[in-house]
């Protein structure tokens, strides 16, 4: 990945969670620094699009699944130890999409560990973690 797209990725994980973290107020405080941020980024390449999906991530060894769905992308965070499995795809719109899973420590250190190909397709991108 180009210089340039890693830092606007970075920069686009940092906002989400700076956002989800400021508007959760006392969530910080009930964070267990053990717990990792994960971060489930979509990057659309074009002007309008549905993306629906869901990801499996591991907190404290229990699994727990959230449903996504977003009109024209971003992102969503968590915190826990690890990405599962996620499944994502395009519902409508013209746009092609990326699907980047970030696990790190804070939004400067989180780096992909999964990084699609774009695809316009409305087939699912599929992420599983390797054992």
């Amino acid at each position: 990945m180009k210089r340039k797209a890693v830092i606007f990725l970075q920069f686009i994980a940092g906002i989400i969670i700076i956002g989800q973290i400021y508007g959760a107020g006392t969530a910080i405080a009930q964070t267990q620094s053990n717990n990792r941020l994960l971060g489930v980024v979509v990057m659309v390449h074009g002007n309008t699009i549905k993306v629906k999906g869901y990801c499996i991530y591991v907190k404290n060894g229990k699994e727990i699944r959230k449903e996504l769905e977003k009109d024209d992308a971003w992102g969503w965070n968590f915190r826990g130890d690890y990405i599962k499995e996620v499944k994502m795809r395009k519902i409508s719109g013209d746009a092609s999409y990326q699907l980047f899973i970030m696990e790190g420590q804070d939004s400067a250190s989180g780096r992909p560990v999964f990084e699609s190909d774009p695809t316009s397709s409305t087939k699912p991108i599929i992420y599983k973690r390797k054992s």
